[in-house]
């Protein structure tokens, strides 16, 4: 939708300053065309979670779109989450995790990013950072369920028992129970960390 509005709007400008052309009527043109496309996915879903890795990019016109939306920013140690990509058989596009360098740079400018939504959106964000949902999967979740303003369900704790066809790299983690193992687990890799080493640790 990002990459196609400067042409939807008839725009000279790219994407996000053509945002400023954007009227109350086209903001929501735009928001029923993306519901649209949610309820052919699951037409009798009451609630939806869009995970897509780059939506921190667009939290902005998200919040424009969905004024009520919840956005939960779920955080992980840097030097795991960058391995974590480094490991990943990514699509081509995704040169930048190939290298350590560009990972490492990567990451301090979405840490960048993320700093200026929080200070520029009005509304307050959900986190969940991953090493303490390992380690205190139902008080992390209670804790999410009351910024969602949900009631408390066990079913939370038994995701991996759900029949339920996943459509996600990491299909095969949703098939089992939360467990530990990849806390920490840059240190396996210490010495071949080279510029991912100086970024921030979560995992003691």
């Amino acid at each position: 939708m990002t990459q196609s509005l400067p042409e939807m709007l008839s725009s000279r400008t790219p994407f996000p300053t053509c945002v400023n052309e954007l009227t109350q009527g086209a903001v929501n043109d735009l928001a029923g065309q993306y519901l649209a496309r949610l309820r052919e996915c699951s037409p009798s879903a009451q609630r939806v979670t869009d995970k897509m890795p780059h939506n921190y990019w667009h939290l902005g016109f998200i919040r424009l779109l969905f004024p009520a939306a919840a956005i939960i920013h779920c955080r992980r140690d840097p030097k795991d989450t960058c391995l974590s990509c480094y490991f990943a058989n990514f699509l081509p596009s995704q040169t930048f995790a190939n290298d350590l360098q560009s990972l490492a740079d990567y990451y301090l400018q979405y840490e960048k990013l993320m700093r200026h939504w929080k200070e520029t959106l009005k509304t307050p964000m959900g986190e969940v950072w991953y090493e303490e949902l390992v380690r205190e999967p139902e008080a992390v979740c209670r804790k999410l369920l009351g910024y969602l303003q949900l009631e408390w369900d066990e079913r939370c704790l038994r995701f991996h028992q759900s029949g339920r066809f996943m459509n996600t790299a990491s299909y095969r983690q949703v098939r089992e129970p939360i467990y530990v193992r990849s806390v920490g687990r840059w240190k396996n890799y210490q010495r071949f960390l080279g510029p991912l080493a100086g970024l921030a640790d979560r995992s003691d």
